[in-house]
């Protein structure tokens, strides 16, 4: 029978899978994106219709495939590697230019030689593969093909995932296929692709009567002598099969040439037994030759003649016999040496008795392992033994973490890890390791294992370790105050033990321990005060080793907190950004990025922030780009650019919305709420906020506050002033039970002062207004010292007020400050309008609409702009930039785009597809009215020149 008819066979009955199937080959070639995701139990035809598929794919259309394996579901990206291997021949790309760009990253799943370091997270392994993709649609229309889902790889499977999500206007056709359970349902790991896929999805179903009768007929079934299965012997197959086709096709093959009734009998004993049967027959009953292969086949998979010989202890020549007797038996599949489906490769290991069995798959281990299999390959057969604890066992799973933690896969790193830790429980470093690779989708299984290497650690090196792992793991599951603690009786035992000169590798060591206590004791507001308290008896590092410039990025953030000199944490700061940021971690540059703004050194934090964002996007670091963007809107907010500060607070959230940390993006949503609020709609700005989901947000001593005076500003705007002076006043209250004096940080003592003050109760503002006014000057900054001119300003009445007021504009024009120098220029134009200095009142008023109007502020424009008009002045109402009817997410697409990026170059940049800066370009286009990127770029320079 040839291929064609066989295929032709094994579809009978499935008329409509094949054609909804086919539909996607077609869809890729016509340049849509398809998904199609089959689901159904072993053996009811799902490998067939894929088989039919790929064959019949339309002409021009690139077919990859790959399955799923239960031997190697433990082996990182086993299923990418099959998708994909044939591009790389010998560790060399076919094709080197499928590999460029973001694609480079790919080369940590395909085991390419790279002269970069691996990953040290899963995301860009799987940004690159995406773009490997991306790449290969470009060639030609792809159809990529995952049969045995149930069995991929977590790595494999997150691949999918990401592609999916990623996926549209690619001429892709992405098609599924996975096993039930008894009840029907999917694996509980598959739950993210099943929701990826949607409405696209079919449950193959058992063969109908018909269809049974028709199988059964192409497999020349049927009592002798008849032209078609007679209809008894038709029902007792379908009873018997339950509908599966392959056990049709082995009840089939079982039954032989038999007359009369003596069919329907056989079928009725031979029931859904069939496959244990066969495996009895054709394997434990045949020559003990055929047994051992058969079993060291079921053990190591399809592999090389030597090794299933050294394993089953059979001659390679009877190796060869064993193998083409199994598969004449049909239990191995024809094409290869392993089995012809997964069900009799466990039947097999089911019959083996439990002895055997361990100690065939030791053995088989051992042989894979000298025969230089990679350790993830033998790893994954150690996996499945109740013990691994020999020596040789535990280097290869040891080898074979390294490996996976190279491609950034850690479930699987802990994978490896567990056993090495159960057979070595005192193994400081080992349970370190297998914390971390825990961390982030278990972190409180890492905890409690840090806690454990931490009480058996035997030295100070690695009680250090310990702890500080311990320390940054704390901050994920919001127990900083316990690892605060930690860290302290830590600290006070170096103090005790290391002697006055500790010499220079317990100093980096201490100078570890103290850096991690500064980051997780500035976290949340109870440990804030000892923190600071603790700082102040630190040694100043000099900032040569990564550690000393952690601890001095950390140092500088405790000293703005405490807010006492300016000066001297710009100063730290610098040092500590004196080295390329590349080689800090993201949480120094950010640390110092953050004390530069409040110094008022907004350019320079930003320009920091800028160098980040560009080292993340280079490093496909999604979670590093999110926060530095994230944060950079916060500056732009501060200078009163709102469009670009709205730009980068919807890059932040859109790319958290694809990723599994969705719901830790306070920054970018509190800075976004205070666009809407300063463009004059304050509801939306509520809305924003109320939909932050971080638990116990009021612990935190930098979020919190920054959420309190957003609420609060929104809240006097939509007339509850009542409210909004709470909320300013828990602020305060905050702050100070937390120890953090810094004026600037969250000056609500100014927008209380005003609001106090435009309610007649200016009376009741003086004792805050002093207080912050005193902690403004001991800052020293030029905004710190306008915000305490302007505070003292409008609750002091005549001329004096006025002229603080005057004096106020002055020194917020030489600071960054731009949105509270149009808060200074509105209040003093409105106190010379009360005094009758009504000419004076109005260049002021129009100082303040004009600035407003510029920074996107239309709320405070329109304000201004009234107050103006109403002292006998004209105005232009406000209208905004060229820019305002584009989205966030738009404005960052047409930003790259003036600058004369490609879009492929766009999507890299912002971590977006092909298709998503294609549909926000056109909406761009039409909304502003041109058709090409010149005029584009024209309009962004105008709007640029008027925010200037």
């Amino acid at each position: 029978m040839s291929d064609a008819t066989d295929r032709g066979v094994r579809l009978v009955g499935r008329g409509s899978e094949s054609a909804w199937l086919a539909s996607a080959g077609a869809g890729a070639a016509a340049g849509a994106h398809v998904v199609r995701l089959l689901v159904g139990p072993p053996g009811i035809g799902k490998s067939a219709l894929l088989d039919h598929l790929c064959a019949e794919v339309p002409a021009g259309v690139r077919t990859v495939r790959a399955r799923g394996r239960e031997r190697t579901c433990d082996i990182s990206f086993a299923v990418v590697r099959e998708l994909f291997g044939d591009l790389v021949a010998d560790a060399v790309p076919v094709d080197p230019e499928l590999f460029e760009g973001g694609a480079r990253w790919s080369a940590a799943a395909l085991d390419e030689p790279s002269s970069d370091p691996g990953p040290d997270n899963l995301y860009p392994v799987l940004h690159g593969l995406y773009w490997l993709t991306v790449n290969l649609t470009a060639r030609a229309p792809l159809v990529l093909v995952v049969d045995d889902l149930q069995w991929c790889d977590d790595a494999s499977l997150a691949f999918l995932g990401f592609l999916l999500r990623r996926s549209a206007g690619l001429p892709l056709a992405v098609v599924l296929a996975s096993r039930t359970d008894g009840a029907g349902a999917l694996p509980e790991r598959l739950a993210e692709i099943r929701t990826q896929v949607g409405a696209a999805v079919t449950e193959v179903r058992p063969l109908d009567r018909s269809g049974v009768g028709r199988l059964a007929a192409a497999r020349g079934a049927g009592p002798t002598g008849a032209e078609a299965p007679q209809v008894p012997f038709v029902d007792a197959l379908t009873e018997a099969s339950g509908g599966n086709p392959l056990l049709v096709e082995q009840l089939v093959a079982e039954l032989g040439p038999v007359t009369g009734d003596d069919a329907t009998e056989r079928i009725h004993r031979l029931g859904r037994e069939v496959v244990d049967g066969l495996v009895e027959r054709h394997v434990f009953d045949a020559p003990s030759h055929v047994r051992a292969v058969a079993a060291a086949v079921a053990v190591v998979g399809a592999e090389q003649t030597t090794v299933l010989a050294t394993l089953s202890g059979v001659p390679a020549g009877s190796v060869v016999d064993a193998v083409a007797t199994l598969v004449r038996t049909e239990v191995f599949a024809p094409d290869r040496s392993d089995y012809r489906h997964d069900l009799l490769r466990s039947a097999v290991l089911r019959g083996l008795p439990g002895d055997e069995l361990d100690d065939l798959r030791r053995r088989g281990a051992r042989v894979l392992s000298d025969a230089g299999r990679p350790a993830e390959v033998v790893a994954a057969v150690l996996l499945v033994l109740p013990g691994a604890g020999e020596p040789w066992m535990v280097d290869v799973l040891l080898e074979a973490a390294a490996a996976a933690a190279h491609r950034g896969a850690r479930p699987a790193v802990a994978r490896y890890l567990e056993p090495v830790v159960a057979a070595r429980p005192d193994d400081v470093g080992a349970r370190i390791r297998l914390a971390t690779a825990l961390a982030q989708h278990e972190p409180d299984r890492a905890v409690a294992h840090l806690r454990v290497a931490l009480d058996r650690a035997v030295d100070l090196p690695s009680r250090a370790q310990a702890a500080v792992a311990l320390a940054m793991t704390s901050l994920a599951v919001q127990q900083a105050p316990r690892a605060v603690r930690v860290l302290q009786d830590l600290l006070d035992t170096m103090d005790r033990e290391l002697p006055a000169d500790p010499g220079p590798e317990a100093t980096e060591l201490r100078t570890h321990v103290e850096a991690a206590l500064l980051v997780v004791g500035l976290d949340e507001k109870k440990t804030v005060a000892a923190t600071i308290d603790r700082m102040g008896r630190m040694a100043r590092p000099a900032g040569r080793t990564p550690a000393e410039r952690q601890k001095l990025a950390m140092m500088t953030v405790t000293l703005a907190m405490d807010g006492d000199d300016a000066a001297a944490a710009v100063d730290l700061a610098r040092r500590v950004l004196l080295v390329d940021e590349a080689t800090l971690g993201g949480w120094a540059v950010l640390a110092s990025s953050l004390v530069l703004r409040l110094a008022d050194e907004v350019e320079e934090s930003t320009a920091v922030l800028d160098r980040l964002v560009a080292q993340s996007r280079e490093q496909a670091s999604a979670w590093t780009y999110s926060l530095a963007v994230g944060t950079r809107a916060t500056n732009h907010v501060v200078v009163g650019d709102l469009a670009e500060g709205e730009a980068d607070a919807r890059t932040a959230l859109d790319i958290a919305e694809q990723e599994a940390w969705r719901g830790n993006t306070v920054v970018p949503t509190i800075a976004l709420a205070n666009v809407r609020q300063q463009q004059g709609d304050p509801e939306a700005a509520l809305e924003l906020l109320g939909g932050i989901v971080r638990p116990r947000l009021e612990d935190f001593a930098w979020e919190y506050h920054d959420y309190l005076m957003a609420f609060a500003g929104a809240t006097a705007d939509v007339g509850d002033v009542d409210r909004a002076l709470a909320t300013y006043r828990r602020c305060g209250d905050s702050l100070e039970a937390a120890g953090i004096a810094n004026p600037v940080l969250a000056p609500w003592w100014v927008h209380a002062a005003v609001l106090l003050a435009d309610s007649g109760r200016a009376h009741e503002a003086h004792g805050i207004v002093e207080g912050g006014a005193d902690r403004a000057a001991r800052w020293g900054t030029g905004r710190g010292r306008g915000l305490a001119l302007l505070a003292r300003g409008v609750v002091t009445a005549g001329p004096r007020g006025e002229d603080m007021l005057r004096e106020a504009v002055a020194v917020l024009e030489g600071s960054p400050a731009r949105t509270e120098l149009i808060l200074a220029h509105h209040l003093l134009g409105r106190a010379m309008l009360v005094s009758d200095h009504a000419e004076d009142a109005r260049e002021q008023l129009r100082q303040a609409a004009t600035l407003a109007a510029r920074c996107g502020a239309l709320r405070a424009a329109r304000v201004a702009r009234e107050l103006l008009v109403q002292a006998g002045g004209r105005m232009r109402p406000p209208t905004g930039s060229p820019l305002d009817p584009l989205t966030g997410a738009e404005r960052r697409v047409v930003a790259l785009a003036a600058e004369g990026a490609r879009n492929r170059e766009i999507a890299e940049a912002l971590f977006v597809t092909l298709r998503t800066v294609e549909v926000h370009l056109t909406s761009a286009f039409r909304k502003l009215g041109v058709t090409d990127r010149a005029a584009l770029a024209g309009i962004v320079d105008a709007a640029r020149a008027g925010t200037a």
